[in-house]
C-alpha cells in the first residue's frame, strides 16, 4: 500500500506542473431548474401513511475551476412556488438555502463527462396541509452527480441528480442546467 501511495504520488508530482502551467482559474456561473420529490414520514401526516410531494426546484451557482476537474462554489436554491397557504388541505412545501460545494469532474473528449459535488447548505424550509404544520431552518449535506454536455467552448448543458435533508424530509431532485465559464 504504501509503494503504490508513493508511487502516486510521485506521478502526480510530476504530471502537477505541467497541468499547472497549461491551465488557468476560470470563473462560472450556472442556472437550472428541474424537480424535487419530499418525502415526508408518517408520523407528520393527517393520514399516518408516508407521503411525497413533487415540487419544482431551481438552483443558481458561481465559482471556480482551480485545476482541471477540481472546482469549488457557492450556490442558492429555491423549492416550492413560495406562495405558502397555511390553511392547505393538501401536503406542500417551500424552501431555500444557500450553501457552498466542491466538485469533482472527470473530463473526457471535448469536456464531455460525469461529476460529482458534494457541499452543505443552511435552509428554511415550510411543510403545510400536514397533521402538525412545519416550520424549520438548519444546515445539511447535499451531494450530487451529474454529466456535463460542452455546447461551445465556453457553454455547458448538464443534467444533474442531488439529494439533501430537510430535518426529517428527504429531497430528491432532478435538473437540467446551462453553466458559462468567463
Amino acid at each position: 500500500m504504501t509503494l503504490r501511495f508513493t508511487l502516486l504520488s510521485l506521478l502526480v508530482a510530476a504530471l502537477w506542473p505541467a497541468t499547472a502551467q497549461a491551465w488557468r482559474p476560470e470563473g462560472y456561473a450556472a442556472l437550472a431548474l428541474g424537480f424535487s420529490l419530499q418525502s415526508i414520514p408518517a408520523e407528520q401526516t393527517t393520514d399516518g401513511l408516508d407521503d411525497t410531494i413533487l415540487t419544482n426546484v431551481m438552483a443558481a451557482r458561481t465559482g471556480v475551476e482551480w485545476i482541471p476537474g477540481i472546482s469549488t462554489g457557492i450556490g442558492f436554491w429555491l423549492w416550492g412556488d413560495k406562495n405558502v397557504n397555511t390553511e392547505a388541505e393538501s401536503v406542500q412545501f417551500d424552501g431555500i438555502s444557500a450553501g457552498w460545494d466542491v466538485t469533482f469532474r472527470i473530463p473526457f473528449s471535448g469536456g464531455v463527462g460525469p461529476y460529482v459535488r458534494v457541499g452543505r447548505h443552511c435552509w428554511s424550509a415550510v411543510t403545510s396541509g400536514l397533521l402538525d404544520p412545519w416550520s424549520e431552518d438548519g444546515c445539511s449535506a447535499m451531494r450530487s452527480a451529474g454529466f456535463n454536455f460542452p455546447v461551445e467552448h465556453d457553454l455547458v448543458m448538464y443534467a444533474e441528480y442531488s439529494t439533501t435533508r430537510f430535518q426529517d424530509i428527504d429531497a430528491d431532485s432532478l435538473l437540467a442546467g446551462v453553466q458559462a465559464r468567463f
